[in-house]
């Protein structure tokens, strides 16, 4: 009796704590290195297995025209399709959730959080040089312009 408190007492204390908090990154921290550096290597090796969260755009691997997905690719820039070369490896995130996340409008940034891993994969279209598990989607704030700034 005295040990399962112990034991329960110390998953409810010490659960927070054990876990690792998300390091906000920005793409230009994927590639460290200059420009002149191949993008399979120029890769930054202290972000693998970290938690992150990183905005960007999503490319669905599991169908186009779908409102879920729980497999895509993460661009740094709008408008990344199967019609346009993609980003460089370095600059694409393959991303996988266990369950599919609402896809914003081809515009709209999101904020995606979770385990980072460094891999290079063929990822539907594209090359990627990072892996990252899903954990949350957090919908990308949007400033509205109130009615009377359109009045001149």
């Amino acid at each position: 009796m005295y040990r399962t408190v112990i034991i329960l007492l110390s998953m409810l204390f010490c659960g927070n704590a054990l876990a690792e908090e998300a390091v906000s990154i920005l793409w230009s921290q994927l590639a460290p290195g200059g420009p002149e550096l191949p993008v399979e290597s120029n890769v930054n090796l202290a972000l693998d297995g970290k938690n992150v969260i990183i905005p960007g755009f999503i490319v669905p691997l599991d169908g186009q025209g779908k409102s879920h997905s729980k497999n895509f690719l993460l661009t740094p820039q709008q408008g990344a399709c199967f019609h346009k070369p993609p980003s460089p490896q370095n600059q694409l995130i393959h991303v996988v959730f266990d369950n599919p996340i609402a896809v914003p409008v081809a515009e709209q940034p999101i904020y995606i959080a979770g385990k980072l891993s460094i891999k290079n994969a063929q990822s539907g279209f594209a090359k990627t040089g990072y892996y990252l598990q899903g954990v949350e989607a957090i919908a990308y704030p949007v400033q509205v312009a109130s009615s009377a700034e359109h009045q001149h």
